[in-house]
């Protein structure tokens, strides 16, 4: 299927980098960069087009015409990562949360519900991970909030106290995790109350990192979850900034009008992107069974 991308980038030689790059991925795709390609591009043989840009010299509203995403530098160097651009390049073949099959994933749940509530959020989600060597959850909560909240031997304080050293690297993250009821690999719940936030933001950082670096990795398939709850909005967007998917959940639709949860996806979606945001409500996560009549399914 023949398809357009459209690549919003002034430096001609990033642009260069980026179309050849892509081209291993989609070898029957048209590349065009508008700055420096005619108006006559051939999008117009194609079956769809896709818009990619830099948003540090490129405002989205100057190309609201197509469904784009952002190109995003990672802080070392400013490598773009093409293979996180492929899912939302291709047309969606499935209705999976989890189409990407270069690597694995990694995947943040923000939950504004009731633990029950958001734990059969997760188990659902544990249904389009079948085939990876590992999934693991991990719970950026309080305790009280963690699904496991008796720790033994290893733990997520164990594990924020680790990933510091230098000489830590994203494999260790498994040594640290014991199967869950959900066939999760998971550290579980801190030691203490509050150790999540009382070692700082920055701790919790550089976890995500090493588990986006163990995600991403083609040594091995590994799904990760993590569960993020009790942070500062500011805080958030550095702390999920490498997730291929932020999960929302909501008590209803009503609440998503609400100014403090309307502020939050708008800073997450201008942040992310929002091919990135998903927001999901409670309503349409607990199952006929829980409410008969109802005519919904389990998300």
């Amino acid at each position: 299927m023949a398809f357009t991308i459209k690549i919003y980038e002034r430096n001609e030689y990033i642009y260069r980098l980026l179309r050849k790059r892509l081209l291993d991925f989609c070898p029957d795709a048209y590349i065009v960069n508008p700055y420096y390609d005619s108006d006559d591009s051939d999008d117009r043989f194609s079956n769809y087009t896709r818009v990619l840009y830099d948003p540090y010299d490129t405002n989205e509203k100057d190309i609201n015409s197509y469904e784009a995403s952002p190109l995003r530098r990672t802080e070392d160097g400013g490598i773009i990562d093409c293979a996180k651009l492929i899912t939302f390049l291709r047309p969606d073949q499935t209705t999976s949360p989890f189409s990407r099959q270069l690597t694995g994933s990694l995947s943040a749940v923000i939950p504004f519900v009731y633990s029950d509530v958001r734990d059969r959020f997760i188990k659902d989600l544990s249904s389009h991970l079948s085939g990876a060597d590992y999934n693991i959850r991990l719970d950026f909560t309080s305790r009280l909030r963690a699904i496991n909240n008796k720790p033994s031997g290893y733990n997520m304080t164990s594990l924020l106290e680790a990933c510091r050293s230098k000489k830590f690297v994203p494999e260790d993250i498994l040594k640290y995790c014991n199967m869950d009821d959900l066939g999760f690999l998971t550290p579980g719940c801190s030691k203490g109350y509050d150790d999540v936030y009382d070692l700082g933001i920055g701790r919790s950082i550089t976890l995500m990192n090493h588990a986006a670096n163990l995600a991403h990795s083609t040594a091995r398939f590994v799904n990760v979850i993590a569960v993020t709850e009790g942070f500062k909005t500011k805080e958030l967007t550095e702390l999920l900034c490498n997730c291929d998917r932020v999960f929302v959940l909501l008590p209803g639709r009503s609440t998503a009008e609400e100014i403090g949860a309307k502020d939050l996806i708008s800073i997450l979606t201008k942040a992310l992107g929002q091919e990135r945001i998903d927001v999901r409500y409670a309503e349409d996560i607990l199952s006929v069974e829980d409410h008969p009549g109802n005519g919904r399914l389990a998300v």
